[in-house]
């Protein structure tokens, strides 16, 4: 075998049996590669901080999903908002959108209280009208629900919005207002004062053939929870009546 032959041979060894070949023409035997004890496992990974587990081991124990938790609560938050939602619905669904009337503090003598101006109306209504003692306090009972125990004049929340609502012992709204305005005015009178809403009250029910009709069937009725319904359903004709109220002051002036 020439020289280039035994050389080609050579360069068809691997890089490690040329290397063994080496050495048996050096005399040195097989080299056995020896491991340290604190050689790295390799089932963990090296890092310059140290070694890590390896990703193939799992923990022993998983921690809770908190995205999971924080997803559970939420929903139990929002159903308790949803419940109090419903309820104030429900609430505000249970009362009529028409509310009884709120008025304004009226300007009066301070020396004469609510259930006096009431007492002097129920008497005044007494001779003007010839009514019975529990006729009259059905009257004044249902002007006093009106009003908030005569202390109160002007309707603060208008069932007509942008209207300027009611005023006065009735309440009077829209035209009959204006009317209780000019007569008011044509008598020289403060629409706020007693004598003023006593006496277009009066004049009111002695010109209306309606308001007459009305007198006539409470001059009838027999006992004070009959006579406030009459007042109430034929001359006032209330929003929210609040019936068992109106009843209720009647009977005060009643002495019941």
């Amino acid at each position: 075998m020439s020289y280039y032959e035994t050389k080609l041979d050579s360069l068809r060894l691997s890089a490690r049996e040329q290397a063994g070949l080496r050495r048996a023409q050096k005399g040195l035997g097989d080299r056995t590669r020896l491991f340290k004890d604190e050689e790295a496992d390799p089932n963990k990974l090296v890092t310059t901080r140290g070694l890590i587990p390896s990703r193939d081991r799992k923990e022993e124990t998983s921690q809770p999903d908190f995205l999971t938790e924080f997803y559970n609560e939420l929903l139990v938050s929002n159903q308790s908002l949803a419940e109090q939602i419903e309820e104030y619905i429900r609430k505000n669904e249970s009362e009529s959108t028409q509310k009884e009337p709120k008025l304004n503090l009226t300007e009066e003598d301070p020396e004469t209280t609510s259930f006096n101006t009431g007492t002097r109306l129920k008497i005044e209504l007494e001779e003007v009208f010839g009514l019975e003692d529990f006729q009259a306090a059905a009257i004044v009972g249902n002007l006093d629900q009106e009003t908030g125990g005569f202390k109160f004049m002007q309707e603060l929340d208008p069932a007509v919005k942008g209207s300027k609502g009611g005023y006065g012992f009735a309440q009077w709204t829209g035209p009959r207002r204006k009317a209780f305005e000019a007569w008011a005015s044509q008598n020289n009178l403060d629409i706020s004062s007693y004598d003023a809403n006593f006496g277009f009250l009066v004049h009111e029910i002695q010109n209306n053939d309606y308001f007459i009709k009305v007198m006539e069937k409470l001059s009838k009725t027999k006992n004070i929870d009959e006579a406030t319904e009459v007042f109430s359903e034929g001359y006032l004709k209330p929003g929210i009546p609040k019936m068992n109220l109106r009843k209720k002051k009647s009977r005060l002036y009643l002495g019941k």
